[in-house]
């Protein structure tokens, strides 16, 4: 089987556009959206409606939540929250659309993996309410929390995005309780694919970057995972899609003129183009 994961959308269609067009030049048997279809730009509107006309299984992003009012941001994320604010402006002009962000499943299991926003390991217990504290970051303090958890997990493979940054993640077989320098973290700087063959006994994390920005890289390029489980490989896409465009659209558009987030990411869109 061959499984295609894309998310981080955050309202940037142009991207969207590229990664479905993608999908129609890739033989694959399922796709899956890694949440995350609004927050950022200003157009969540058009990336909730085209995304929601594909019927794909989706799960929650944290920008997709803090949309529907499920909890509040971390008091920090100033440029976060006023995101959230505006798209959430946007998304109750759509019909249904609040309730369908709200109603999305956490993680979704399947044979082979387990896919969710962020951690697996930082989802809410049964019974408790999911707060901004599910969607954190993994740096190297939340994977060494999670070694041991990911050592046992019944899963093998994860897939995820939530970080922007595309990345395979490798958890060796070893005989001790696993260690932070054990892992081995693949990553793709160039922009054609990303092959790596998953070895029969270790554990993978699949980190599948983001298909709309920010680009917390560097590289401004729609990102997408593949999962061939007949090959045992997983493939990281990088996909350039018109920049210039979108920075023109962005520019003019009054919301973005004093969020430093976003001028940071037209600024990457006006060097990239």
């Amino acid at each position: 089987m061959r499984y295609y994961f894309f998310g981080d959308i955050h309202g940037n269609e142009d991207a969207l556009k590229c990664c479905i067009n993608h999908l129609s030049e890739t033989r694959i048997d399922r796709v899956y959206c890694l949440g995350d279809i609004v927050g950022w730009l200003p157009f969540g509107d058009r990336t909730f409606k085209r995304l929601q006309s594909l019927h794909l299984p989706t799960v929650a992003g944290n920008h997709d939540l803090l949309v529907a009012g499920l909890f509040t941001d971390h008091p920090q994320q100033l440029d976060r929250m006023q995101a959230s604010a505006y798209n959430a402006g946007l998304l109750s002009t759509v019909p249904g659309a609040i309730d369908y962000l709200s109603q999305l499943p956490l993680f979704i299991e399947e044979e082979h993996f387990i896919m969710t926003h962020h951690s697996p390991f930082h989802l809410p217990r049964s019974g408790e309410a999911v707060t901004i504290e599910s969607f954190n970051y993994l740096d190297k303090t939340a994977l060494e929390e999670s070694l041991e958890r990911w050592r046992t997990f019944p899963h093998s493979i994860i897939v995820s995005g939530h970080d922007h940054i595309p990345a395979i993640y490798e958890l060796p077989h070893t005989h001790h309780s696993p260690r932070f320098e054990d892992v081995i973290v693949h990553r793709c700087e160039a922009i054609a694919p990303f092959v790596v063959r998953l070895k029969p006994h270790a554990r993978y994390w699949i980190k599948a970057g983001s298909v709309g920005g920010p680009y917390r890289d560097g590289i401004a390029v729609c990102n997408s995972a593949l999962l061939d489980t007949d090959r045992m490989t997983v493939t990281l896409f990088r996909l350039p899609f018109p920049l210039q465009r979108l920075h023109e659209e962005l520019a003019n558009h009054p919301f973005c003129r004093n969020l430093p987030t976003l001028k940071r990411y037209m600024e990457l869109l006006e060097k990239s183009a």
